[in-house]
């Protein structure tokens, strides 16, 4: 058993960030992309977004 738990507490932390970054960045790239437009930006309701549909 370690005797300090600081080697797996820094380790299991950079995970749990490096994770948290990752899916941050993904999230802060494709829902712009799939919704097509910025969240709050103003949108013509004639246009259609949903060109690609990913089923």
């Amino acid at each position: 058993m370690l005797r300090s738990p600081a080697p797996f507490l820094l380790t299991l932390s950079a995970v749990v960030l490096s994770t948290l970054l990752a899916v941050l960045t993904l999230t802060f790239l494709v829902v712009p992309y799939s919704i097509g437009g910025h969240p709050g930006e103003p949108r013509s309701s004639g246009v259609s977004v949903a060109k690609f549909h990913p089923t």
